[in-house]
């Protein structure tokens, strides 16, 4: 077993020096200590909730109350983080998660998804994205800031017999984690291959997402009208890029996330808001910020 290796916090100051204030990134840690409810917040958390809200102190605050908030109470998708469990092995099995070695030109990160078992009683969303996000919660603090993260899922493989398995409720918490806990620079949602269903899909998605990501959610019918936005060269050799085939980038990913899930485990232990503490209302999954 291996333990996170935590991206060093001098390089994030050097690599967004004149960005990235030492003074701002302690006065943010003034304010978490401020917050009886919270965990321990370290620099380098401090240093990415400042970074992907482009050093808005006050927005990297709302982002922080909610990521430690939801993690804790949202139990859908974060409430059953273990590898050994049989439906995170399944989950493993159904779906391809990547990230792609190369950075597009601008400096962002790509994460590339695909329903791999075209077997839709093996589909459990929620475990999929539980899966998913201690896949990324690894890939953050390992490498740091960057400028930006690009989503790709691949919806070949997925077809009618998915879409009940596809809990509004669920997409629902998804969605509002990415938009407003989740510590990175978002610059890129997209869904190719898509499957002729899609405007029920949308649908139900819709109402919960915000005009900022409407902006940057791109359907496209073929892979190479993606190529506008991510150039081919980066993506997996099947894509017709120079990065290596995406099993052999998945089992890359997959066998790192194994061999850190101890440390991930003992990290999520002491990572939980104590609503006792709270100042405030305490939240709950009704109640929280007022959306739900």
């Amino acid at each position: 077993m291996k333990s996170i290796a935590f991206a060093n916090v001098e390089e994030q100051y050097r690599k967004y020096e004149g960005e990235l204030q030492r003074s701002e990134v302690q006065r943010l840690g003034e304010w978490c200590h401020s917050q009886p409810h919270l965990p321990p917040v370290s620099e380098l958390e401090l240093i990415l909730f400042l970074h992907s809200n482009y050093n808005d102190a006050e927005a990297a605050r709302r982002t922080i109350e909610t990521y430690y908030t939801f993690k804790t109470s949202c139990k859908n998708l974060f409430g059953n983080r273990d590898l050994s469990l049989r439906s995170i092995q399944q989950a493993m099995d159904v779906l391809d998660l990547v990230c792609l070695p190369e950075l597009t030109p601008e400096g962002y990160r790509v994460l590339l998804a695909k329903v791999i078992d075209p077997d839709a009683s093996k589909f459990s969303l929620s475990t999929i994205i539980t899966f998913a996000f201690m896949c990324i919660d690894i890939l953050l603090w390992e490498e740091g800031c960057i400028n930006g993260s690009i989503l790709i899922i691949d919806m070949d493989g997925i077809h009618l017999g998915h879409l009940p398995k596809l809990g509004i409720f669920t997409l629902k918490d998804l969605l509002y984690f990415i938009q407003e806990g989740l510590p990175i620079r978002l610059k890129g949602l997209h869904l190719a291959n898509v499957v002729p269903f899609i405007d029920r899909i949308m649908t139900m998605i819709r109402p919960f997402m915000k005009k900022e990501l409407l902006g940057m959610f791109h359907l496209h019918t073929r892979m190479d009208t993606m190529f506008q936005h991510i150039p081919q060269r980066c993506l997996p050799a099947e894509y017709g890029g120079m990065a290596p085939p995406r099993k052999e980038l998945r089992e890359q990913l997959y066998s790192h996330t194994i061999e850190c899930g101890n440390s991930l485990a003992d990290y999520d232990a002491q990572k939980r808001v104590d609503e006792s503490k709270r100042i405030a209302k305490p939240r709950t999954m009704s109640n929280l910020f007022g959306l739900f």
